[in-house]
Formats: C-alpha cells, structure tokens, sequence
C-alpha cells in the first residue's frame, strides 16, 4: 500500500491547529504527504513547515485555484515510481485511523474501479453528506441519501457518476490514463469533469458505505455565506463542462435554465440584499460560459 496523499492550502491559519490533528490521524497510512501551497502569505507557509515537518511541502508563487493546485501535486506524486494510488484530502476532512486501508482496500477489489470515496458525513453527526453523485442534464450533481443515518446503510460498493472532489481515492493508471484536472475550471465542477471524462475511458466511479469520513466544514468566524466570486465559477464552469462535453446545443439549455436562476435570485435579492452581488457574479458567470471565456479574472485569483 504505497498512498500518496495531496491537500490543498491558502492562507488557512483558521484551521492550520485542527487539519494537524485530523492529519495526525491517518499520517501512519501513508506513502507520501504532499501540501501544494497555492500562493500563501510566507508567515502562513512557516506555519505550515513547522506543523508538518515530514510532509513535501510545493510552495506555488501565485493562486491557481483548486485544479492547477491539485495537478501540481498529482505530478509530483506519479512522478514517484511505487505510489500505487492517490488521495485528495480537504484540510477539513476528519478521517479516522484505518479508514484509509479499508478504502484502498475497496479501490483494487475491481480493475474496472478508477476511483472511489468513503460516506461523507456531516460534521460530529452520523447524518450522511454524500455518498456519490450522478451528473443531471444541467450539469449539476443530483445525490442520493443526503441526510439520512449512515449507520442505517449496508455497508456495500455503491457505485455512481462521481463523488467529492475533496475526498477521494484514486489509482495511479486512472490518472495516468483519464489525464489530470481541468485547469480551466480553477474551482468548482472539477469532479463533473472528472467523472464524465472517467466513464470515456471505461473506468467506474464508487462510494465504499464501510469507510466514512467526517466533513468538519471548518470555516473563518466572520463567514457566513459563501463570497460572490464562487458564484461565477459556479455558473460559468456548468456552462463550459456542458460544451466541453456535449456541444453547444447543451451548453444553450444549461446557460438558459442558469439565467431563469440568475432572474429569480435578482428577485430575491430585492428583500436580501446581500444575494445581489451573488446574483450578479452568477449572472456574468452564465454569460461568459456561452460565450467561452475561459479568462479567471483577478477578483477570482485574489481571494
């Protein structure tokens, strides 16, 4: 069993103390633990050196986002010749001692099997997150099981389209083979894309219900909704992927079925003002996904 972990960091001095712990936690499973620093104030970076000494730390000069992050270290670990498989881990996802093996485990029961996930569950609960996504028209991920107990689940492969982008475990021929992560995307959709692209070249997608990981959802005090730049990537990315990988008739029907949204949550934000300048990254998003612009602008690359 030869793991090569990747996690993705900026700027998270928020939560530094409890991903060390939850790290602590699963570090004995593992190969190789790489932390790709996309572009970090260079008093967070210390930080991060003095917390994880053992780990390889790639320290990026500027912001790239989720998928050129991720890439940087996927290169890294396939560039290791006995990694056999790679995990990417979110910095606030608790996974229990053992979790891991029983996951890789599951992973090489079935050559079809390229990548497979643990039952997310919501934070200290037993209350499920997800447990794998299908990919609807639209683009968006349609779940199943969302909230019920895990403890009321068989523990069985349940296979799907996808699943979580932030926690998943992979062989090294999926990435070798499928290729490696959209870097247009920079955030958001990446696990659409990765699924689609899974099922071209034949490989199965599955959620192990016997190992579960926990999503600590660890966010700065004063958060409370999410900045309106995601709102672009979000709209802009379903847009784009729908092109990429059916033509411009479905990217058409995603960009009007997201501008009927755009219209309602305008009206929305009549009593909500706090939705408006979500609603507006969301609308301009829409607009740039028809039009294929692919450019991550700088209200995107600095936050």
């Amino acid at each position: 069993m030869n793991i090569a972990a990747i996690t993705i960091t900026y700027n998270d001095d928020f939560k530094l103390d409890q991903w060390s712990v939850f790290y602590k936690e699963y570090k004995k499973e593992l190969h190789t633990h790489i932390i790709v620093d996309n572009g970090s104030d260079q008093s967070y970076v210390n930080r991060v050196k003095s917390q994880f000494k053992d780990s390889v730390i790639l320290q990026r000069e500027t912001n790239g986002g989720l998928t050129v992050a991720y890439n940087q270290g996927i290169r890294y670990a396939l560039a290791i010749p006995t990694i056999d498989a790679i995990m990417l881990i979110g910095n606030d996802i608790r996974l229990p001692s053992g979790e891991l093996t029983k996951l890789y485990d599951s992973l090489f029961t079935n050559s079809e099997l390229g990548m497979i996930a643990p039952a997310i569950i919501r934070k200290d609960s037993s209350d499920i997150e997800s447990v794998g996504c299908f990919i609807d028209r639209k683009m968006y991920l349609k779940e199943y099981h969302v909230g019920q107990n895990i403890n009321d689940m068989d523990n069985r492969i349940f296979y799907c389209t996808t699943v979580a982008g932030g926690m998943n475990l992979s062989t090294r021929q999926f990435y070798e083979q499928v290729g490696l992560q959209d870097e247009t995307l920079f955030m958001y959709s990446d696990e659409v894309d990765m699924g689609l692209r899974a099922q071209r070249h034949g490989y199965k997608i599955a959620v192990s219900t016997a190992c579960r990981a926990w999503h600590q959802h660890i966010n700065p005090s004063n958060k409370t909704i999410r900045k309106p730049y995601t709102a672009f990537l979000i709209s802009r990315n379903k847009v784009y992927l729908a092109r990429k990988h059916f033509g411009f008739s479905r990217s058409l029907y995603v960009f009007v079925y997201q501008s009927f949204k755009a219209t309602k949550d305008f009206a929305s934000s009549i009593k909500n003002k706090s939705m408006f300048s979500y609603a507006l990254y969301f609308a301009y998003g829409n607009l740039c996904g028809l039009l294929g612009i692919k450019k991550n602008f700088k209200f995107i690359i600095n936050n």
